[in-house]
């Protein structure tokens, strides 16, 4: 698999986990389906860790800049989470 190949899978991946977080998020609440979204969330983040091993470029320039004050990009890959 190429690099491009496992960016695109990785951000694929990214979105699935996003869709199901929010077929969760529609159900009634209870203390497993909160357990369940932390979970597929961290599942979101480690694909997140993963393009960082791969030298995707960093989609969040400001977020290790305390200069920019309180201003939080949105998630790079329109993740609603």
């Amino acid at each position: 698999m190429t690099r491009t190949e496992e960016v695109v899978a990785n951000k694929q991946l990214r979105k699935d986990i996003d869709e199901k977080i929010q077929e969760i998020k529609n159900l009634p609440p209870s203390r497993e389906r909160s357990l369940a979204i932390t979970k597929l969330q961290e599942g979101v983040m480690w694909l997140g860790m993963d393009l960082k091993r791969l030298n995707e470029d960093n989609p969040y320039p400001s977020s290790k800049d305390p200069s920019s004050g309180d201003k939080i990009e949105p998630t790079a890959d329109g993740s609603k989470l």
